[in-house]
């Protein structure tokens, strides 16, 4: 996420838009230099862990069973609930847990039978999509139920059909991870061409805090950029692990990268506002007095914010990456605007 500059909650699970801490903040530590190996490790790290995020979502939430979200919407639905009936009515006695399962037990698995259900009932290009929508549901518990269903199945046809079931599954779940991990290794590379932009041309490293020579420079590289969900999970899967190694500057220059990319998407060049919006964070102070100097009142300011925000719910998936670090970025140009004309009546 884009957290304050030594990073703790960058990235990690939960800290969606909103979250207390900033990167814009100016860096409390002093101006240090970072090598280019730091980038290489930073690379080399960044594509282990995404690679470990994606492809092994699926043994955590064997751990985490409660972190189901798209399970849960499926077996919520009203055509799934249908369906669930109907499948708890032919599968009898075998979806009632023992006298005094947890309630979060017996959910789990009405959520998994919901979704076999589901698939079990679509055609190829639904089940297809329906396995890419669901992919981190597959777990060791989600094959384990599929096989005790066609165990218990009434009919030979039933339980052949459960078991050509888990075979297109399993084959759609090994397409899609290899697909993910093609698309990590690119990503990264793209990444890492665009992280480089911001060293020092003479000497190819870092420093840190960036320069605002050195923002503007990979600015320019991630306008001329794809960023896309992908990449902005790699971003976030760099972060995650320089956090861990303690690389801190790394954190600040890929927390940059994300101010970058939401200043892009955000600054429509149609209001004031996008005076702000579309400067460096170090810019947005003598930005400000500007725009309230020419007229922009506070009224105005909560106005425009608010329309902005609205949008990205309306018009950007729910929970997705870019929806995150979009509203996080208003945010900080809502908490620092309000800083500024709190002053201003003083």
């Amino acid at each position: 996420s884009m957290s304050g500059s030594r990073g703790r909650n960058a990235g990690k699970p939960g800290t969606g838009c909103g979250s207390a801490s900033r990167t814009h903040d100016p860096p409390t530590h002093p101006k240090r230099v970072l090598s280019a190996a730091s980038l290489n490790n930073a690379a080399a790290s960044g594509l282990s862990s995404a690679h470990a995020a994606m492809c092994g979502a699926a043994a955590k939430r064997a751990i985490h069973p409660r972190a189901s979200p798209v399970a849960c919407s499926v077996a919520s639905s009203p055509a799934s609930r249908r369906m669930g009936d109907a499948g708890a009515r032919r599968r009898g006695a075998h979806v009632v847990m023992f006298a005094g399962a947890p309630a979060d037990a017996v959910k789990e698995v009405a959520n998994m039978d919901s979704l076999i259900d589901l698939m079990a009932a679509a055609e190829e290009e639904a089940l297809v999509k329906l396995v890419a929508e669901n992919v981190l549901s597959f777990d060791q518990k989600m094959w384990i139920r599929i096989a005790s269903r066609s165990d218990a199945a009434e009919s030979q046809e039933e339980k052949d059909s459960l078991m050509e079931l888990a075979g297109k599954c399993m084959k759609l779940v090994e397409a899609m991870v290899e697909q993910t991990e093609n698309t990590i290794a690119e990503s990264s590379k793209q990444l890492e061409i665009i992280v480089a932009t911001a060293a020092n041309p003479d000497t190819g490293e870092f420093d840190v805090p960036l320069r605002r020579v050195s923002v503007e420079r990979m600015r320019k590289a991630v306008d001329g950029a794809v960023v896309d969900e992908r990449m902005l999970n790699t971003v976030y899967a760099w972060i995650r692990k320089s956090d861990e190694n303690k690389m801190d500057g790394m954190v600040h220059i890929l927390q940059n990268l994300l101010q970058c990319y939401a200043a892009r998407e955000l600054d429509t060049g149609a209001t004031p506002l996008d005076e702000v919006i579309g400067a460096t964070s170090d810019a947005w102070p003598e930005k400000f007095d500007h725009i309230i100097t020419d007229g922009f009142s506070e009224e105005a300011f909560t106005r425009d914010l608010q329309k902005r925000m609205e949008g990205l719910v309306l018009n950007l998936p729910n929970g997705s990456y870019a929806q995150r670090v979009q509203a996080e970025y208003l945010k900080e140009v809502e908490e620092r605007g309000k800083g500024v004309y709190a002053a201003r009546e003083e």
